[in-house]
């Protein structure tokens, strides 16, 4: 009963966090998916509380152990447009890679740029 009493918990902090962040977003006019700024919001009160809660915690373990299942969905849209990934393949492997290397270079560059303004010394 423990168990789910805190699972229940960490859903309706999960939940509460989305839907702040989705308000927020809303209501500001700022095109950011409302999820990716409850996210913000839960790591910015998750580090104010000064760690995770035991609910969110065995919330977030349970969610993680069945992760592929969250594949099922995109794999089975990307079966039913095959025909569309033959024909556009080229072109979004191309995004793809460009992408991620543009986003490695300014991850590079954000690393170097902190170190050097804390003064850590290679």
């Amino acid at each position: 009963m423990r168990l789910a009493a805190a699972l229940f918990g960490g859903a309706i902090a999960l939940i509460a966090a989305q839907l702040v962040g989705t308000a927020f977003m809303q209501g500001m006019g700022i095109p950011v998916p409302g999820a990716v700024a409850g996210l913000i919001l839960m790591l910015v009160a998750l580090a104010i509380v000064g760690g995770v809660p035991n609910g969110l915690g065995k919330l977030s373990d349970l969610l993680l152990r069945h992760l592929n299942l969250f594949f099922v969905p995109a794999g089975v849209g990307l079966m039913a447009h095959l025909g569309l990934l033959a024909r556009d393949g080229g072109p979004l492997m191309i995004a793809i890679v460009v992408s991620t290397l543009a986003g490695l270079v300014v991850a590079g560059v954000v690393f170097v740029w902190a170190r050097k303004r804390a003064g850590v010394e290679s």
